[in-house]
């Protein structure tokens, strides 16, 4: 029992702390980047606790950007989050032996990093805001290839952090209600899609709110008929 009471603790402060800490790489490590690569300078960095009601944002000097370079700044925050998402990934999935409490913030950092970029790519495809209403100004994307490839990513990160979770709470629960805890976990996602609806911020719209369950319930159909009928 005490050994499940700090998992769920651990689980929560890791995930508060690493949804500031993909706010961070977004904003910092991707805009901010590019911005100074191409020397420009970093006026302001706001990491809101608040996201995804509230923004967070990074202001820089113009410094006479081509619009090639403010493509690059616009996507950077989008890149550095999939790259950094998808090493975590990587080395969880082939890692074979690792703590679960190190697996699970590096779970969790993964993890908001993957939806931060996919969130952007598939909520803006739906109704463009930020960094992707800003791309397709400029022409580097449009609405309908954003939704594809955010969908793309999303799914692939889907499975994959789905197997690295159910690796991680299969070392201190049954399988069955590792299971369990693997859907229970992708029921954040219709949480956060209503607070973005709730955000005045972002015109989402409410019939949006029940296609956020599809991870939930295509992680149930998974967890129950493909994994514990093994």
């Amino acid at each position: 029992m005490q050994g499940r009471r700090a998992f769920f603790a651990v689980f929560i402060v890791a995930g508060f702390v690493m949804k500031m800490i993909a706010e961070f790489v977004h904003e910092v490590c991707g805009h901010g980047l590019f911005v100074l690569l191409f020397g420009g300078t970093i006026k302001n960095v706001y990491i809101c606790i608040l996201w995804p009601y509230e923004l967070s944002y990074i202001k820089w000097s113009p410094n006479g950007f081509t619009l090639a370079q403010m493509a690059w700044i616009y996507i950077g925050g989008i890149l550095v989050c999939l790259w950094v998402s998808t090493l975590i990934q990587v080395f969880l999935f082939v890692k074979k032996k690792i703590s679960w409490h190190f697996s699970l913030a590096l779970f969790w950092l993964a993890f908001w990093t993957l939806v931060n970029a996919t969130g952007y790519l598939i909520i803006g495809g739906l109704a463009p805001f930020g960094d992707i209403y800003e791309l397709i100004k400029l022409g580097i994307l449009t609405s309908l290839l954003s939704l594809v490839i955010g969908l793309i990513i999303f799914v692939i990160g889907f499975v994959t952090l789905s197997w690295i979770l159910r690796r991680t709470l299969i070392g201190l629960f049954t399988p069955k209600k590792a299971s369990l805890g693997v859907s229970l976990f992708w029921l954040i996602i219709p949480v956060l899609i209503m607070v973005m609806v709730a955000s005045p911020e972002r015109s989402l719209q409410v019939a949006y709110i029940p296609l956020a369950f599809i991870p939930a319930l295509l992680s149930f159909v998974i967890e129950h008929f493909l994994v514990l009928s093994k």
